[in-house]
């Protein structure tokens, strides 16, 4: 946090739990003030929970961008690929493939770059000008604002913290139920 700054974001499968584990370390008030936080990768925020999705998903992180947060996994992945070399290996051997394979991944990756980020940036162009061309006339034919929608997700989200929990006014309606019947057993 002294070198990266302000307001990081850090992507994890579990980043939501691990948001927790932070909040509660030694890093807990620096992070906290710091104003950054964590989210599980796109992929596996699919399968949490829908009201962890509604907060903590990378697709409604403001400023997030397009990145699922998968790319240590690619590169790991990948690396699956020198096992059927290395099994059998002597320690020495599989070092060495294992550095190729990285060695290798860095040059294509690097020589990659240029193009990657032209496709990047020609796919937020597209998003910036006709999505945002579409979103706005879609608001206008429906009569909503954005205040609207960020109004309904914030009322999502308090249906799925509420959802599942009973209010403690029917707890107590079912406790009477539960002593009249056996009042009525006991007669």
């Amino acid at each position: 946090m002294e070198i990266l700054g302000q307001a990081l974001l850090a992507g994890y499968d579990i980043g939501c739990a691990f948001e927790k584990t932070i909040g509660t370390s030694s890093l807990g008030p620096d992070w906290i003030t710091s104003k950054s936080r964590c989210c599980p990768n796109a992929y596996h925020g699919y399968t949490h929970n829908y009201a962890c999705q509604l907060r903590n998903h990378p697709s409604v992180i403001e400023g997030m961008g397009l990145e699922d947060l998968k790319t240590m996994e690619r590169v790991f992945s990948s690396s699956n690929n020198v096992a059927g070399v290395t099994r059998y290996a002597t320690a020495y051997r599989r070092r060495l493939f294992i550095d190729m394979h990285f060695q290798q991944w860095d040059e294509d990756k690097y020589r990659n770059l240029g193009t990657m980020l032209l496709n990047n940036y020609k796919q937020a162009l597209t998003i910036v000008t006709d999505d945002q061309a579409i979103l706005d006339e879609t608001l206008k034919d429906r009569n909503i604002s954005t205040e609207d929608l960020d109004r309904w997700q914030a009322e999502q989200g308090a249906y799925f913290d509420a959802l599942g929990k009973e209010p403690a006014e029917d707890i107590h309606r079912i406790a009477y139920v539960d002593l009249l019947q056996q009042l009525r057993a006991a007669q």
